[in-house]
């Protein structure tokens, strides 16, 4: 990662890759419908540091702290050890993914899962310019994307997929309380995936602009 500061975004499925997914069977990229979007899609340069905390099953928990930058074209996600070294790193650059691995484990889920639910949350998904107040929806790449905005800011979006495969809806809701006014993303963020059945809750800490790459 290009200067560790501060910014916008999640590790909200890195919570659950790193730790949540059961043992099993291996996952496969196709098991998670969705298109990444181009690193590049959001257009601010940050960094956040966060708290996840993934919940699953019969009430089972796990939370860790992590980093997610967006830079130029490429978005970093980082997952944290108890002791604070990276654990693993998932890099998106452009549309192709990467992950350096310093876990001692195999994440049971593809680093495509924990890009994607980083998407869904923050990213925009449907066309600028947004609404002060109201609701809206488009459908992108055979998901159906329903957003609801009061005073400017995103309240909450959804995901259901047209072809109901899998059946249900992603639903993700924003809390914008004590956020700075500055930030792009709210201290407080739900991602309830009736997908797959887990929740995570991410706890933004601190967000910082970030300058432009060297040499551009």
């Amino acid at each position: 990662m290009t200067r560790p500061t501060l910014s916008v975004l999640l590790a909200a499925a890195a919570a659950l890759a790193a730790c949540v997914a059961p043992r099993g069977p291996a996952f496969a990229d196709r098991d998670y419908p969705g298109t990444l979007l181009p690193a590049g899609t959001f257009a601010t340069d940050l960094l956040w540091q966060q708290r996840i905390t993934a919940t699953w099953g019969e009430g089972a928990q796990r939370g860790f702290d992590a980093a997610v930058q967006k830079q130029a074209a490429v978005l970093t996600v980082l997952g944290l050890s108890p002791a604070g070294y990276a654990g693993f790193v998932i890099l998106l650059r452009g549309t192709d993914v990467e992950l350096q691995n310093q876990a001692g484990e195999d994440l049971p889920f593809p680093p495509r899962f924990v890009l994607l639910d980083v998407q869904r949350t923050f990213y925009p998904w449907l066309p600028m310019p947004t609404p002060r107040d109201g609701e809206r929806e488009g459908v992108v790449a055979g998901e159906r994307v329903r957003e609801r905005w009061a005073d400017g800011r995103l309240q909450q979006r959804r995901f259901e997929r047209l072809d109901a495969t899998p059946p249900g809806t992603i639903t993700i809701t924003y809390d914008w309380t004590g956020t700075e006014p500055s930030w792009q993303a709210p201290r407080h963020v739900v991602l309830d995936n009736g997908w797959f059945g887990y929740r995570l809750t991410v706890d933004t800490h601190a967000e910082t602009r970030l300058p432009p790459p060297a040499g551009g």
